[in-house]
């Protein structure tokens, strides 16, 4: 557990990556979304909902890869078992993803008590009209975090194990699957089925419960991965 302790604090070694990258960017969205709106002065019933809060998830998704990609010969150099370097990951994307979505449910919060930054804009607050409950509000923050975090970490450990051509496999089968599946809908007329599906999901689960899911199946399969890949 020491070593995987280190592992975690090793990513904030180049904290201006880790923290500087995605609240600026995320604050670069805020800014555009905010004097966008304000500019165009539309009516009070007008409220805007933009999905520039993705900003934020794209970059940790992205340093989530970096970590994989950069940081992994680095750390077996240093005599660093591969189980250790998984677990130091995954305590830093857990941390992130707890002290980042705190950020972003306080902005939330602001946010809704201003009336939308004073011109309706619902930036920060996307979720809150799909759950009600604080926990589920916050969870709703921090599982997308982890979950994009461990897409990155699966889509490098397969970089890692398979190189180039592994990448090329996997985005052939992916797209085989999905484009499968897009014809399969359509030709069995499921697509009504489909959305009926999902307009009967609560919030809690399109948010928080199917992600988490699907996560923990990431976790699950990165670890079996990171068994066998190499530097």
């Amino acid at each position: 557990m020491n070593r995987a302790l280190t592992v975690a604090r090793l990513q904030f070694v180049g904290w201006r990556s880790v923290v500087g990258w995605p609240w600026g960017i995320l604050a670069l969205s805020f800014s555009i979304n905010l004097a966008l709106f304000s500019a165009m002065n539309e009516n009070d019933d007008f409220e805007p909902t933009t999905g520039g809060l993705m900003s934020i998830y794209v970059v940790m998704f992205v340093a989530s890869i970096n970590a994989i990609t950069q940081e992994f010969p680095f750390a077996l150099g240093l005599g660093v078992s591969r189980r250790s370097f998984y677990l130091g990951n995954v305590i830093h994307f857990a941390g992130q993803a707890i002290s980042y979505a705190a950020v972003l449910y306080l902005l939330a919060v602001i946010e809704e008590a201003t009336d939308g930054w004073g011109v309706n804009l619902r930036f920060f607050g996307v979720p809150f009209p799909l759950v009600e409950h604080p926990v589920l509000r916050f969870l709703a923050f921090a599982i997308p975090f982890l979950l994009l975090g461990f897409i990155g970490i699966a889509i490098a450990l397969v970089f890692k194990r398979w190189g180039v051509n592994g990448l090329l496999m996997l985005s052939t089968v992916a797209l085989a699957a999905i484009g499968g599946l897009v014809v399969l809908a359509t030709w069995r007329g499921w697509w009504s089925a489909i959305g009926g599906w999902f307009a009967d999901q609560p919030g809690w689960a399109l948010l928080v419960g199917w992600p988490a899911l699907l996560t923990l199946l990431l976790a699950g399969l990165s670890y079996l991965t990171i068994r066998r890949a190499t530097p």
